[in-house]
């Protein structure tokens, strides 16, 4: 079934006019948004107004309200008030909002009209607000101005609503696996699902510092772009979906997956101390660089795991000293030589499943686990950086997020060249070999591409001793 049609216009009007009969404090204009506005919604969605009224009076002219056309008093939606909240026990300066439902004819069923008032200048405001519902992604979300007054028409009619993203939330992060291990050590199974939904929301504010930027226009695109985050710990998706209660799993399960998450996250936003000096203050960045943020997280994620938790995710990270990133050989690696199986077939098909298009997966040769050698070169010098391994899904996020994404034979794991190390390789292109079982990734290097230190893989030099080449 396709997206429902919008509402004919006589029925915003209608409603319109409804909304607008007798209210006070006055509006000043009628914003559709939600599903109807960005053109998505079903014959099960509902219509979501925002009523925008002026509590200060500034913008107060009462000949655009039609109260004659009204067929219902604008009443409907005016909010109980305490005495002493606003003027004479009138409604509350500033601090105004409202929400009223209906269920209103429409092309013979109920539709369900969700209407929120506010304060217009508060309305202002939020949009310089991160979306609570966002999963800490900006917002860049479509709606449709109805109706404005004159004075306030300019300023809100608005193609979309942009709200920021939210800051890196790595303080709260840390806390609320206190609260998972806090909840695992009372044997508390509610309080562990409810803290490991908490710490899942808030882990993508803290991954978005090294991820690519991404703006969402809904809850469940927000979700999906979570999800889909390309510099991301081993098993983040299986975690977050089970954190989040989204995929089931026992009380044990979910405290593991929270205590992976954090962990995991730690060393990918290491390179950017400063930026979460800049929000939660010196001495946690300087903990981020010195070790001691590992140390403690070491000790909630003993308390985390439990008797009967599952397997964890071992691979060394060395504890950086204070004011000095570092590069993690066991995260960055890139791996060479003969594939990990042989003397099998070649595999028709990709291991793992992938979003990569079909038309470029066909030409692939790949070896027997999936694999196909990536050659990588400077895009300007044509210097010969490193090789490493990619399958069908890490080509798909080199291709798609310009990030050279690579899989580890050893770990069984995507990683992205950088992530650790700060040393990123920005793809500028990609070309598939005459065989099909070879790429060249040509990037723009930002410091080391060897995990030695060196600016490539190649500094050995081997004597050539044959003749011609003395010659």
């Amino acid at each position: 079934m396709g997206p429902a049609p919008l509402p004919e216009t006589g029925f915003l009007d209608d409603w319109a006019a409804r909304l607008r009969q007798g209210a006070d404090p006055p509006v000043v204009g009628i914003m559709l948004r939600g599903s109807h506005a960005r053109r998505g919604a079903t014959e099960h969605s509902d219509v979501d107004l925002d009523v925008l009224v002026d509590v200060d009076g500034s913008a107060d002219d009462r000949s655009t309200h039609d109260r004659s056309a009204a067929p219902e008093p604008g009443a409907a939606y005016r909010p109980a008030t305490t005495p002493g909240d606003g003027p004479a026990g009138g409604p509350p300066a500033r601090a105004y909002a409202a929400r009223r439902a209906f269920l209103a004819e429409f092309e013979g069923r109920l539709v369900h009209v969700s209407v929120a008032a506010r304060d217009i200048r508060s309305w202002v405001h939020r949009l310089g607000e991160p979306a609570d519902w966002a999963f800490g992604l900006p917002v860049t979300a479509p709606v449709r101005l109805i109706w404005a007054v004159p004075e306030w028409r300019r300023r809100i009619d608005l193609p979309v609503l942009c709200q920021p993203a939210d800051e890196p939330r790595l303080e709260d992060l840390i806390a609320t696996l206190g609260k998972v291990a806090g909840a695992r050590w009372a044997d508390d199974p509610r309080g562990v699902r409810l803290a490991a939904a908490d710490l899942a929301r808030l882990c993508p504010s803290v991954l978005r510092l090294a991820n690519p930027s991404v703006r969402v226009d809904s809850r469940r695109g927000a979700l999906t772009a979570v999800l889909d985050l390309p510099v991301a710990p081993p098993g983040y998706r299986d975690d977050m979906l089970l954190c989040l209660g989204l995929r089931p799993g026992s009380v044990a399960e979910v405290s593991v997956a929270a205590g992976r998450l954090v962990t995991g996250i730690v060393p990918l936003v290491r390179p950017y101390a400063e930026e979460i000096a800049a929000v939660a203050g010196a001495d946690l960045a300087e903990a981020l660089l010195d070790g001691r943020l590992d140390r403690y997280l070491a000790q909630l994620t003993r308390a985390v795991a439990g008797a009967g938790s599952g397997p964890r995710d071992t691979s060394p990270v060395p504890a950086p000293r204070a004011g000095q990133w570092v590069t993690v050989p066991a995260s960055d690696a890139p791996l060479t030589g003969a594939p990990a199986t042989a003397g099998e077939p070649a595999a028709p098909a990709p291991v793992r499943p992938s979003r990569l298009d079909p038309a470029i997966a066909a030409r692939l040769r790949r070896t027997p686990d999936g694999l196909v050698a990536a050659v990588v070169r400077q895009h300007d010098s044509g210097e010969v950086l490193m090789v490493a391994w990619m399958d069908d899904e890490a080509l798909h996020r080199t291709l798609t997020t310009g990030r050279a994404t690579y899989w580890s034979r050893s770990r069984q794991e995507y990683w992205v060249k950088g992530a650790t190390s700060g040393h990123h390789q920005h793809v500028r292109s990609v070309a598939l070999d005459c065989d099909g079982d070879a790429l060249l990734v040509s990037v723009d290097q930002v410091g080391a591409a060897c995990h030695t230190g060196h600016r490539t893989c190649f500094f050995t030099e081997l004597p050539v001793t044959a003749a011609e080449a003395t010659s």
